[in-house]
This record gives C-alpha cells, sequence and structure tokens, in this order.
C-alpha cells in the first residue's frame, strides 16, 4: 500500500474514533507563545494551572511582561515546575518581541510561511516546535507540530524513524492534506496519550493497528491481534480483552 493511501485510511479511522470539534477563533500568538513554553516538559493539566495564574497576576503582554524581574513570576508559574528556567525564558522572551517586532506577533503571521517561521525562531528560546504551535493555532498556517507523542506515534507507524523533527514535520505535512493538518495534529497527539503509550501501547484497541508497522507486525494469522501471549493486553482489564479482540478486526 502507497504511503499516500496508508495516510488516507488512517486520517478515516482518527477521525472515526475521536470526533472533535475544532475551534473556529485564532488565539493571540503573545499569549499562545507563553503558554506554550509554560507546556514545555509538564503535563496540560500543570501547565494550564500556570497560565490561569499568570493571566490572574500579570497581563499577558508582551510590555507587561518584559518590565518585570524573574523572581516576580515564579510564584505564579511554580506549579508547571522548573520555575527559575521558564520565569526567566517568559521575560527574555517577552523583551524580545519587544525590541525586535514592536510587541507585536500578528504582522509576522501574515508572512510568507518559512519567513514567518524563521522570524519566530529568531526569538532566542523559541525553537521550532513553539513557532510551528503559535502559527497553527494563532496563525492557521499549514504546518504541523511534532510533539513526544507524535514522534512516537509516527515511528511506530513508520512514516518517519528516530526523533528528528524536520524529518517527521516534513513527512507528515508532504503526506497530510493541507487542511487536515489542524486536526490531525490533535488527533495523533490523543492517539499517543489514549493508546500508543511508550512503555504499553494499546494495540488490540488501536483504530490503525493493521496500518502501523509496529501494529501489524503483531497481528496474528487471521489478521488480527492475538488474543493470548499479546503482552499489550496485559494493559487492558480483563473484562474487556473480549472487546478489544473485536475491535482490533473493525474499521476494515
Amino acid at each position: 500500500m502507497e504511503e499516500e493511501e496508508r495516510m488516507e485510511k488512517i486520517i478515516a479511522r482518527l477521525e472515526k474514533r475521536f470526533p472533535l470539534k475544532l475551534e473556529a477563533r485564532s488565539r493571540d500568538p503573545f499569549s499562545l507563545l507563553i503558554a506554550t513554553i509554560l507546556s514545555q516538559n509538564t503535563n496540560d493539566r500543570n501547565s494550564h494551572r500556570a497560565f490561569e495564574r499568570l493571566k490572574e497576576n500579570f497581563p499577558i503582554t508582551p510590555e507587561a511582561l518584559a518590565s518585570l524581574q524573574p523572581e516576580r513570576l515564579k510564584p505564579a508559574i511554580e506549579v508547571a515546575g522548573l520555575s527559575n528556567i521558564r520565569s526567566r525564558r517568559i521575560v527574555e522572551v517577552s523583551k524580545a518581541v519587544v525590541e525586535k517586532f514592536g510587541g507585536d506577533l500578528k504582522a509576522i503571521l501574515s508572512l510568507p510561511l518559512e519567513e514567518a517561521r524563521s522570524r519566530l525562531m529568531s526569538i532566542d528560546g523559541v525553537g521550532p516546535k513553539t513557532a510551528d504551535v503559535v502559527m497553527l493555532f494563532a496563525g492557521n498556517r499549514r504546518v504541523m507540530p511534532v510533539d513526544t507523542n507524535i514522534f512516537r506515534v509516527v515511528d511506530q507507524v513508520g512514516f518517519a524513524k528516530g526523533r528528528n523533527y524536520e524529518r517527521t514535520r516534513l513527512a507528515l505535512e508532504r503526506l497530510i492534506p493541507p487542511e487536515k493538518l489542524h486536526r490531525m495534529h490533535l488527533l495523533l497527539i490523543r492517539l499517543g496519550r489514549e493508546i500508543c503509550k511508550p512503555r504499553r501501547p494499546l494495540c488490540p484497541i488501536c483504530p490503525i493497528n493493521d496500518l502501523c508497522d509496529y501494529g501489524s507486525g503483531r497481528l496474528g494469522k487471521d489478521g488480527c491481534l492475538e488474543k493470548r501471549g499479546d503482552e499489550s493486553l496485559r494493559g487492558i482489564p480483563r473484562g474487556r480483552r473480549e472487546e478489544a479482540i473485536w475491535l482490533s478486526r473493525q474499521d476494515g
């Protein structure tokens, strides 16, 4: 099966398994930039709490945050962890946005894609993933940010091996229709969190196990995952194992 055909089937199955409604409005790019810094190396719950506490205590504008000492930010964002590093980075990024772009990131998002990406990454502390997140969710640009979950899923499926950001991003942007990039970013993350887990992937209930290099390698002779002897079944309660095996035969 060609990669394009395989991706087409994967998109259809993930949309069926994980229905979601996309936000119609774009987010403020600077607020999103700060939220992304807070989300690095922590979970969504803690990063959200840190952002809300930061917003309660300070205006989320480049000018306001650039004028602060990092020590003033630390109590608000402590719940996200690494508050010494994050507080300094937030202040430095805010200063850079003021000095380089007059405090306005919106104009950057209207530039040609690679130029916008390059300008965002010229801010010290903003890497490719952060730049892509801002462009996708604040600028509605056709890019695919790659996080830990997406790296894992794409590696297991076989579209791009290893953790090379550009290789994985470009492989996905080549295979996924541009209008589907936003949705697929969220769907791949959800698949990685709920099913394609790092230590014990739940292959029997994965909707794309037969389209995945790793999952299809564990299929039995009849084309579905073996009921016995499959380690991934250990991650599923006994009462749901029959259902899991049945689900592995669906969505053909």
